[in-house]
């Protein structure tokens, strides 16, 4: 039997037979799975008036005002599923994830300890506590969270990225890189993993190791922008212009940025190829949407090279 047959064998049950409290709660399962969730919170109002201290209807309560986008809602049937049943660690870490989208970070931190409390291994909840200390500004405690979470699920890459960034604004640059790597052994495909490395040797004035890195993540991510704009910036600075302008040109007949504009007139700039480089400007000035240079000063330069013609 499929999901459908099945759906409709619960409704056809519930309606011949409202009392069949057990194919109601298997029907509210399922409205919850087809996106039904409003349909799911008439059967769940129906159920509370008879069972009116049942934790796991509320705790469904706060899953469809989820779904609904109504966090407020959300949050209160979860408060009521957690004073029912206050040992229960999805219920807690569901009321934690409300608490986090809207802001509330300490009411959020509280819940998501209360299920290390009662799930002592829990990476997920160790790996939003350390999101939330991270946004505290407190990266020594971020970096000890996501190593648990790490502890208790080693493939966790996006943990080992999270600690990367953390290590990174502590200075601690080579653990950093060590944690960027174990990031691409468990994903070789997550390109912010080569751009954050490539910045780092960047940095370090590993240049020749920072372009392998920026064309890998160029490669993974072909619409990053940013890893364009460093890549050719660094290309520009190694007097290698016919390579950053090929690679320039490319993005740029695949979609209008603003940067990418720029960064061509720079070229022409050096080529003295003025016709070529006023274009540019003009075309960087024309998607300011997504020019991230100094507006002022690129509008200076286009009057300067235009009042020269």
């Amino acid at each position: 039997m499929n999901d459908t047959e099945r759906f409709d064998n619960l409704q056809t049950t519930v309606k011949v037979n409202p009392k069949n409290f057990q194919a109601r709660r298997e029907l509210i399962m399922m409205c919850l799975d087809l996106g039904f969730e409003k349909a799911a919170l008439s059967h769940i109002k129906y159920l509370l008036k008879i069972f009116p201290d049942d934790a796991n209807l509320y705790f469904n309560t706060g899953i469809c005002w989820e779904k609904l986008k109504d966090i407020d809602k959300a949050i209160l049937a979860y408060q009521k599923a957690v004073e029912l049943k206050p040992d229960e660690p999805d219920f807690l870490y569901n009321l934690a994830l409300c608490y986090e989208q809207k802001g509330e970070i300490d009411l959020a931190l509280e819940s998501f300890k209360k299920v290390i409390y009662y799930k002592n291994e829990d990476a997920n909840a160790f790996f939003s506590i350390g999101i939330l200390y991270s946004k505290k500004n407190d990266p020594k405690t971020a970096i000890k969270c996501f190593k648990k979470a790490i502890e208790y699920n080693y493939s966790d890459y996006f943990a080992h990225f999270y600690l990367a960034e953390e290590y990174k604004k502590v200075n601690e640059i080579d653990f950093a890189l060590v944690e960027y790597r174990k990031v691409l052994e468990l994903s070789a495909d997550y390109s912010w993993a080569y751009y954050n490395i490539a910045q780092i040797y960047w940095e370090l004035n590993r240049v020749d190791d920072a372009v392998i890195m920026l064309k890998k993540t160029v490669e993974k991510n072909p619409k990053d922008v940013e890893a364009y704009k460093l890549l050719t910036q660094i290309l520009i600075k190694q007097k290698k212009q016919d390579e950053a302008l090929e690679i320039l040109s490319k993005v740029s007949e695949k979609q209008e940025n603003g940067d990418i504009y720029y960064l061509m007139s720079k070229v022409f700039e050096i080529d003295e190829d003025k016709d070529s480089q006023l274009d540019c400007l003009e075309l960087a000035l024309d998607n300011k949407n997504t020019l991230t240079f100094n507006l002022k000063s690129v509008e200076g330069e286009f009057k300067e090279l235009k009042n020269e013609h």
